[in-house]
């Protein structure tokens, strides 16, 4: 792994605001790249990607295969042997990590925020699938059997586990420096196992929105959704969520006859070209 050197990163908002060129996609499928979700921006103003040694296989003992897993960091707060928190942001669902992720973007950034004010050091960690920005830093390559084999919650802890051994050595992170983990929605779902998993490294986690006991049903989740609709911050209202409601009543009372079912298919262009009896079932 390359050693990095501690740095500043201070971006102003017109170097946030760059133009990048367009990102390459790459799939181990054969869906076509303009299907797929933007990949990351390697902006020359945003921190470039370091890199650190983890097993592919943190649980097998016979499988020696070693990968380099991308990070990124914003030091411009810190100071080397300070003993100021450690953020670490995890990444996983939603866009593509790329050094936006320590300066501003959607992931972590209520940790961005706070690096003024608590002086702290800030990382961001890929995915070992939800990421590989290229192939050289994944686990996997197209030529293996089971390329999903070692896609699991447990791998992506041991890679947090790992990383945080090899930061505190690689930047001198003082041990007086508290980790936090960052994360939202499964992102928060491994902060939070971080936390529980590995207590010694890990002093404190911000989950958010993190389904931690997992439901087939998460009736919940829809409720939440449902609610939304009625904030009048989002352009919502109770009228408008009273409307969605009785809307799926209907929809749901239609379903129950032949005569609904045709009023379905001529009602919804996404039906056209079904028969009435494809949603009996």
């Amino acid at each position: 792994a390359r050693r990095p050197t501690p740095g500043r990163h201070r971006r102003s908002p017109l170097m946030l605001a760059a133009q990048a060129h367009k990102p390459i996609l790459r799939t181990m499928t054969d869906a076509p790249p303009h299907t797929l979700r933007a990949a990351p921006v390697h902006s020359p103003h945003f921190p470039k990607p370091l890199f650190f040694e983890t097993r592919r296989d943190h649980f097998n003992i016979t499988d020696t295969t070693k990968w380099q897993q991308a990070y990124y960091v914003n030091a411009t707060f810190w100071t080397p042997g300070s003993g100021a928190p450690v953020f670490l942001c995890v990444g996983g669902e939603g866009p593509a990590l790329d050094g936006s992720v320590v300066v501003s973007s959607v992931h972590c950034n209520n940790a961005v925020e706070w690096l003024s004010e608590t002086r702290a050091l800030m990382f961001a960690v890929e995915h070992r699938y939800y990421g590989c920005h290229n192939m050289s830093a994944c686990p996997y390559s197209p030529s293996d059997e089971k390329p999903l084999r070692w896609l699991s919650s447990r791998q992506a802890l041991a890679d947090l586990a790992t990383f945080q051994r090899h930061a505190t050595s690689a930047f001198g992170i003082s041990a007086a420096s508290k980790w936090v983990t960052f994360g939202g929605s499964y992102p928060g779902m491994l902060a939070s196992f971080a936390r529980i998993k590995y207590p010694r490294l890990f002093f404190a986690s911000a989950s958010s929105s993190a389904p931690v006991q997992a439901k087939l049903d998460m009736t919940e989740y829809n409720d939440l959704v449902a609610d939304a609709y009625a904030l009048p911050s989002v352009g919502g209202s109770p009228a408008c969520k009273a409307a969605i409601a009785r809307g799926h009543a209907e929809v749901g009372r239609r379903f129950s006859s032949a005569s609904g079912r045709a009023s379905l298919v001529a009602l919804f262009s996404e039906l056209r070209g079904r028969q009435p009896s494809w949603l009996e079932s």
